[in-house]
């Protein structure tokens, strides 16, 4: 009979058996629920119902709205559509699949949220939920960075409320806490003459609904609406629990009634997570609170996030103009923009002369009320050729222009000097002309005066490179009224 020795550890004991796949996916599933705290989700309803809320505005964002996105495939780049964020507007390659797989993934990504949203009402353990979310969350930032015409105030929120509530320990309190600080961000982009005056508002012919049609009435709910939004978090830290609930009841009633003014997708998001996050808020955010190092993940994300809205400040010029240093703020509309924009493109004998226009609507999240683009074309001595721009324009197997890339543009984007830079910037590393110039206008809240925020003769000679979190010298500062005697 014959023995099989095994060899012994340095110890001088028999070796463990090497872990079976099932016992290495059990573990790798266990760290899961260590890493995102999946028990405490699977024991408070609040929390599942957060994370619920969370899933299903992912399927809203793949299904409703990102599935139809040329601009986030490559065909998008052939046509001249791709804007990605400034953060990574010098890189290239950012957007490699086509549109079949494009549009094949987002579907995919939309099936995936409402899969972990059916695993939280069927099962106890909120793990794959959980895995989900941050899978989601990974993929909806990429696809957001890849197109900047996707920035809004609501995809800012989710993107912001989903990290949080990944990488939170004490999750309940800290996702209260990190609404504070949303709420605290949206008071401080409202820190402009558009807000604060009510010229947003009043620029409107309707002003504000169901209020009287007085300039003062609209200037005094916007300096309302801005205070709630600063000092209404602090409350939540009060000993007072009749000061904690009207504060609670007064978002609850300024969300329903932004739903009338904003639309469906920012109510749709905050109502079910602020009528969630305080059912049983019976004591103050902070009692019986012990900081462990766990907490480091949340506070730090709090604090990054409340200093991008504070950068701007620090930013010389009228950001509702530049938009300079924005990106890690908030991105919502704080004026009302009226646009022109020009750009002269000459190769060769061929002169094109561009020309897009766009107005705001005659009610917050209307249709805009004028938006056209003309070109002025000539070759040689050839007579002149004027047309309205409704399909792209090429020279040769080269587009030059497609209107699509600014019809595309949310108001509050088109209003942003980035999206022309990156127009330039494109055109001539594709197109490589003689000559480009560019001349941007603004208007805000239907004031008298115009800002020309670019001017820029011969973009291909100058060559300007932008700094999405810095001061760009050839954006011009908006120049102040004169005083009349």
């Amino acid at each position: 009979m014959h023995w099989k020795l095994q060899p012994r550890s340095a110890h001088g004991s028999l070796p463990l058996a090497d872990p079976s796949p099932d016992s290495r996916l059990a573990s790798a599933w266990n760290a899961l629920g260590r890493l995102f705290a999946s028990g405490e989700v699977d024991r408070d309803p609040r929390l599942r119902i957060l994370c619920g809320c969370l899933l299903l505005f992912f399927h809203m964002t793949f299904h409703e709205w990102w599935d139809q996105a040329l601009s986030l495939c490559t065909a998008g780049d052939r046509l001249f559509l791709n804007a990605p964020a400034p953060l990574l507007g010098n890189l290239t390659g950012v957007v490699f699949m086509d549109l079949l797989q494009t549009k094949s993934y987002l579907y995919g990504l939309g099936l995936l949220s409402l899969a972990g949203l059916f695993s939280l009402v069927v099962s106890r353990d909120s793990r794959f939920p959980l895995a989900a979310l941050a899978f989601l969350f990974v993929n909806k930032l990429y696809f957001y960075l890849c197109d900047f015409r996707l920035f809004a105030n609501f995809h800012h929120f989710h993107l912001f409320y989903s990290l949080a509530f990944l990488v939170a320990r004490d999750k309940l309190r800290f996702f209260r806490l990190t609404l504070a600080v949303s709420y605290v961000m949206s008071g401080l982009v409202k820190l402009s003459p558009s807000w604060l005056a009510g010229d947003y508002f009043n620029s409107f012919p309707g002003k504000l609904p169901f209020l009287p049609k007085q300039d003062w009435v609209v200037s005094a709910a916007c300096i309302g609406v801005t205070a709630l939004e600063l000092i209404g978090p602090l409350f939540w830290f009060s000993q007072f629990r009749r000061l904690r609930q009207l504060t609670f009841a007064a978002f609850v009633l300024f969300h329903l009634y932004s739903g009338v003014i904003v639309g469906f997708w920012y109510t749709t998001l905050m109502l079910p997570l602020v009528l969630a996050a305080f059912q049983g808020f019976d004591e103050p955010l902070l009692a019986g609170y012990r900081y462990t190092r766990r907490h480091l993940a949340s506070f730090a994300h709090c604090a990054v996030a409340l200093l991008g809205s504070l950068l701007h400040f620090l930013i010389p010029g009228d950001v509702r103009f530049t938009a300079e240093g924005r990106y890690l703020g908030l991105f919502m509309f704080d004026a009302r923009h009226s646009v022109r924009f020009e750009s002269t493109i000459e190769k060769g004998d061929k002169r094109w002369i561009i020309q897009v226009f766009r107005d705001w609507p005659v009610k917050p999240g209307g249709a805009p009320v004028e938006n056209w683009i003309s070109c002025v074309f000539q070759e040689g001595n050839q007579p002149l050729q004027q047309f309205e721009v409704t399909r792209p324009i090429l020279d040769g197997d080269q587009i030059i222009f497609n209107p699509d890339y600014f019809n595309l543009a949310r108001m509050r984007i088109s209003g942003d000097p980035y999206l022309y830079y990156h127009y330039g910037r494109e055109l001539v590393r594709r197109y490589h002309p003689d000559r480009l110039a560019l001349v941007m206008e603004q208007q805000l809240d239907r004031k008298s005066e115009t800002q020309t925020l670019l001017y820029l003769p011969d973009f291909t000679r100058l060559d300007p490179s932008y700094r999405p979190l810095r001061r760009n010298d050839w954006i011009r500062l908006p120049v102040p009224p004169r005083e009349t005697d």
